[in-house]
C-alpha cells in the first residue's frame, strides 16, 4: 500500500510535490497505479501520460469521478489551471515535469527498498510462456510478484513494478523491447539479478533493422547484471552461446548442446509434450533426470520450460518443485492453445508472430499428432496473418513464410493482410500446388467454416494488429 509519507520521501529525493486534501493522511491511500480510465479501480493514482494521440490529462475529472485517490499530473499542466482548482481540498495531485519519467523514477526508487530475486526476462520468442512457467514454479515457496498481461515496456514494467511487496519471494518480470535504448531504461529502472534472454530472432525489425541488431539490444540485459547476478543462457542460440564467456554467474540450457540443463527422449501425445529433464551439473537439492509431461505443443515449448527450469535450479529450487508446476502449466490466450472447433483442431497462436515463430509454427502443425488419431491422416490447413514491424525485409520474410508452410508440406494455405500475395508467391516456388491456396486482404472476406473438415488440424498465427482470433467468431469449441 501507498502512503502519503512514501510519496513525500520519494519527491524529496526525486524533484516531485504533493498537493491536496491527502497529503497529511497517514493511513494507506492506495494500492495501485493506473493509465486508463477504463479500467481505473477506485483508490486508484491516475497517471497522466501524454501519447501521439491523446493527453491523458484531458481524463483527470474522470478519474476521480470513478474513485482514484489522486492524480500524477505534469507541472506545467498543473500550474495553468485555475486558482480554485488547484486549491481544491478534495483532490490529491503528484506534481512532476513529466508523468512518464514521474512513473519510471518512482518504480525505481521503489525497486530499491527490495532484496528478492528479480527475474528479468526478454527475447524474441517465448518470454510471456517462460515467465508464467518461472512464476508457477517460484510461487510454490510464497507471493510473488509477476507481469500480468503485456505490461513489459517503458510504461508496463515500471507499473508491474510498482506492485512489489514486502512479502513477494521474487518478482519475474517480462522486458519488451522495439527500439534502441529501451533494453538500458528497463534495467535502469528495474535492476535484474537474473537475467533470461529466451532467443534472437527477427522481430522489430522496423527499430532494430537486423538479428546482430536485436542481439545488441536484448544483451543489454546480461551486461546489466550486477557482479553475483545470474545470466541463464540458451546455449543452442548461436546470438546467445557467446554470452557464457563474458559473465561470471551463468546456467545455461539446450536441447541441442550440451549444458547445465537439457531435454532428451521428447515425445509429442496430443495436447501435451513429454521429455526428460536432465540436470548435468552438481546442484544441492538433488537434480538427475526426471520424466516431464508439458501440457503445452510444440519443441519451443519445451524451451520455454527449460529456460524456466534452469532459473529456478538456479534460485535453489528442487526438481519436485519444478514437475509440480509444470504438470499444471495451461496456455495463455492466442499463446498456443489447442481448440476444438467444428470438427477439427485448432493450434491458435494469434497473439504475435514474426519470422521465428512462423516457423516454428508451421513445424508443430506439419507434426502435430491428435490424442485420437482416428485414420491417422489429418490435412493441415495454415490461415496466416501478416506479420508486422518487419520492416524492410517485411516482403521477403512473408515470402519465406509461404516457403515453409510448402516445405512442411501444409495441405491448404491462405493468407491474409498486405502480405498475403507474398506467403502464396514463395509457397508456389517451393512447390505447393496453387488450387491449395488462397490470398485475402481483409479477414471479414474468409469463411472459416467453409473452410472446415472434420479431421482438420487448423493453424491460426498472424501479428496481433491483424486480430487473427477473429475468424472464431467469439466461439472456441
Amino acid at each position: 500500500m501507498w502512503t502519503t509519507s512514501t510519496l513525500k520521501k520519494w519527491g524529496q529525493e526525486c524533484g516531485a510535490r504533493l498537493s491536496g486534501a491527502l497529503v497529511d493522511r497517514i493511513d494507506p491511500i492506495s494500492s495501485a497505479f493506473s493509465i486508463n480510465t477504463r479500467t481505473l479501480k477506485p483508490g486508484d493514482i491516475f497517471v497522466a501520460l501524454t501519447g501521439d494521440k491523446q493527453d491523458g490529462h484531458a481524463f483527470i475529472d474522470e478519474a476521480f469521478l470513478k474513485g482514484a485517490s489522486g492524480a500524477m499530473v505534469r507541472s506545467s499542466w498543473f500550474e495553468s489551471q485555475p486558482p480554485l482548482f488547484r486549491a481544491n481540498e478534495s483532490r490529491f495531485f503528484i506534481i512532476v515535469p513529466d508523468p512518464l519519467a514521474g512513473l519510471q523514477s518512482l518504480a525505481a526508487w521503489h525497486r530499491q527498498s527490495f532484496e528478492c530475486p528479480l527475474i528479468g526476462i526478454t527475447g524474441s520468442n517465448g518470454k510471456t510462456t517462460t515467465k508464467e512457467i518461472l512464476a508457477k514454479i517460484l510461487e510454490q515457496r510464497g507471493p510473488i510478484l509477476k507481469t500480468e498481461g503485456n505490461f513489459n515496456n517503458q510504461i508496463g514494467l515500471p507499473l508491474s513494478l510498482l506492485g512489489l511487496k514486502k512479502e513477494d519471494q521474487a518478482a519475474v518480470l517480462e522486458m519488451g523491447v522495439s527500439h534502441p535504448g529501451d533494453m538500458q531504461l528497463l534495467c535502469k529502472i528495474a535492476k535484474p539479478t537474473v537475467a533470461m534472454i529466451t532467443n534472437i530472432g527477427t522481430a522489430h525489425l522496423a527499430f532494430l533493422k537486423n538479428p546482430e541488431g536485436v542481439a545488441a539490444e536484448k544483451g543489454i540485459l546480461f551486461a546489466s547484471l550486477p557482479k553475483n547476478g545470474i545470466a541463464i543462457i540458451n546455449r543452442d542460440d548461436p546470438y546467445l552461446a557467446p554470452w557464457e564467456k563474458r559473465v561470471e554467474q551463468k546456467w545455461t540450457y539446450g536441447i541441442e548442446q550440451h549444458a547445465d540443463i537439457t531435454a532428451s527422449d521428447i515425445e509429442q501425445n496430443g495436447d501435451t509434450m513429454q521429455f526428460n529433464l536432465v540436470l548435468n551439473r552438481n546442484q544441492e537439492g538433488g537434480g538427475g533426470k526426471m520424466r516431464i509431461t508439458l501440457p503445452l505443443v510444440g519443441k519451443h515449448q519445451i524451451y520455454n520450460a527449460l529456460a524456466a527450469a534452469t532459473a529456478a535450479i538456479a534460485l535453489g529450487y528442487h526438481f519436485d518443485e519444478i514437475r509440480a508446476a509444470l504438470c499444471e502449466i495451461r496456455p495463455a490466450p492466442l499463446r498456443g492453445e489447442v481448440i476444438s472447433y467444428g470438427g477439427a483442431t485448432i493450434l491458435l497462436d494469434a497473439y504475435n508472430a514474426n519470422p521465428a515463430s512462423m516457423r516454428v509454427a508451421l513445424q508443430t502443425l506439419a507434426t502435430f499428432v491428435p490424442s485420437q488419431n482416428g485414420t491417422g491422416k489429418h490435412r493441415k490447413v495454415a490461415f496466416l496473418g501478416d506479420m508486422l514491424e518487419l520492416g524492410e525485409v517485411a516482403r521477403a520474410a512473408h515470402k519465406e513464410a509461404g516457403k515453409v508452410a510448402a516445405k512442411n508440406q501444409i495441405d491448404r494455405l491462405i493468407a491474409v493482410g498486405h502480405f498475403s500475395e507474398a506467403v502464396a508467391q514463395g509457397a508456389i516456388e517451393a512447390g505447393m500446388r496453387k488450387e491449395a491456396i488462397s490470398t485475402y486482404k481483409d479477414l471479414s472476406a474468409i469463411d472459416l467454416e467453409g473452410e472446415i473438415q472434420a479431421g482438420d488440424i487448423i493453424l491460426i498465427k498472424g501479428s496481433r494488429g491483424m486480430g487473427m482470433e477473429q475468424l472464431l467468431g467469439g466461439r472456441s469449441h
